[in-house]
């Protein structure tokens, strides 16, 4: 009857485990992000500012102005992500950079008057 009690409690353990793993993988969150940017030196500064603690993957297109990003949201969120690229210059749908952040980009990168300068 003891050895019963013990099969029983193993495969309940084992059975937490498994959904414990399941419900970590629903924590793997891939999205996309409007952000303002112009060119190569923006896709760099953009990537670099968005690969905060639990960003696995970010990846900024200059031609649909879309962040794709791939992370973990027990460690990060779309609105830390965007204030962290806000605060690199670039606006996007959730968070807009400061004057002093936009001011601090090249001239080349400036997007915010609609003329493109390069």
């Amino acid at each position: 009857m003891n050895t019963l009690k013990v099969i029983i409690a193993v495969c309940v353990f084992s059975m937490l485990n498994i959904n414990a793993g399941w419900a970590q993988n629903k924590e793997i969150v891939t999205t996309e992000i409007a952000v303002e940017g112009v060119c190569k030196m923006c896709k760099k500064r953009i990537e670099n500012a968005a690969l905060i603690k639990g960003v696995k993957m970010a990846e900024w297109n200059n031609e649909t102005g879309l962040l794709k990003l791939v992370y973990n949201s027990a460690k990060t969120s779309d609105t830390t992500i965007c204030t962290s690229v806000a605060k690199a210059g670039h606006d996007n749908k959730l968070v807009k950079a400061s004057k002093e952040e936009y001011g601090s980009l090249p001239d080349c990168c400036l997007y915010r008057d609609g003329v493109i300068k390069h």
